[in-house]
């Protein structure tokens, strides 16, 4: 049967950096792994975009597993226990953690859904034979990323002091973690360190799936993710972000300026 891996970020620790990587080596990396990747049009990326926004919205209510099921069973193109059978499948979406600070406009402090996301991924997904991987890095320049996030697409016009004071006092990212792990002593659990990876972040959850140390060199590294954004593209997904229209809507006109940046394929 096979191993289900699961990268859930942290946000702003490399997520895209590490997708589009995939996405570049897609040939190289599809004999190893099966990659489910939000980077990817068509339902596989469907399935998992509306997983994460189903864990975002419900968490603080309960999440329905039954929901969160069939959006993970569309994700990986049929039954989980059918899928790939023999094979590892890594399924990365940072957006499975649930929000985090800076996201939105209503600023939320720290991973509030985080627990609640691990326990409802845990109940549907393979009994056994999954593994979460979250990457964290230096607690004080994941904040600042958070921070310039908030400023560029939410137009948070509070300082980088304010916005720190917003979290939860005594909250650190890289201490917070290694607490879930604790807590989920019942889940494999892996955490990765962003500057500890010497090609592109989540080279190690890569590795761990399976894929041959000695084949890494080969891979095509991906320029840095977040490049192309102009001001006219920050000001609009600004807009789209604040406005007041549906999820679906959003998500349209998100997909749009995701294609105009040239960071996803039809593959």
């Amino acid at each position: 049967m096979s191993t289900c891996h699961v990268h859930l970020g942290l946000p702003k620790t490399g997520s895209t950096t590490f997708q589009k990587a995939l996405q570049l080596n897609a040939d190289a990396v599809a004999p190893h792994v099966t990659v489910i990747n939000r980077m990817c049009f068509g339902p596989q990326r469907q399935g998992l975009l509306r997983a994460h926004a189903h864990i975002r919205n419900s968490f603080a209510s309960g999440i329905d597993l039954p929901t969160l099921q069939t959006h993970l069973e569309t994700a990986v193109g049929g039954p989980l226990s059918d899928c790939a059978e023999g094979g590892p499948i890594l399924l990365t979406d940072e957006g499975l953690c649930g929000p985090h600070p800076g996201q939105f406009a209503h600023h939320k402090a720290g991973l509030p859904a985080l627990n609640a996301a691990l326990d409802a991924l845990a109940a549907v997904l393979p009994a056994g034979r999954t593994v979460f991987h979250i990457v964290v890095r230096d607690h004080n320049r994941w904040v600042k990323s958070l921070y310039n996030q908030a400023v560029k697409q939410t137009g948070y016009t509070g300082s980088l002091e304010g916005f720190t004071a917003e979290l939860p006092q005594g909250f650190d990212v890289t201490h917070h973690i290694t607490a879930l792990q604790a807590a989920h002593q019942d889940k494999d659990i892996r955490v990765h360190t962003m500057e500890s990876a010497a090609l592109f972040p989540g080279q190690q959850i890569l590795l761990d799936c399976g894929f041959p140390r000695d084949e890494l060199s080969g891979l095509t590294l991906p320029e840095k993710a977040n490049q192309s954004w102009s001001k006219t593209m920050i000001l609009a997904m600004r807009v789209i972000n604040s406005a007041d229209i549906d999820d679906k809507a959003r998500g349209a006109l998100r997909r749009e300026f995701a294609k105009q940046r040239g960071l996803f394929t039809d593959r």
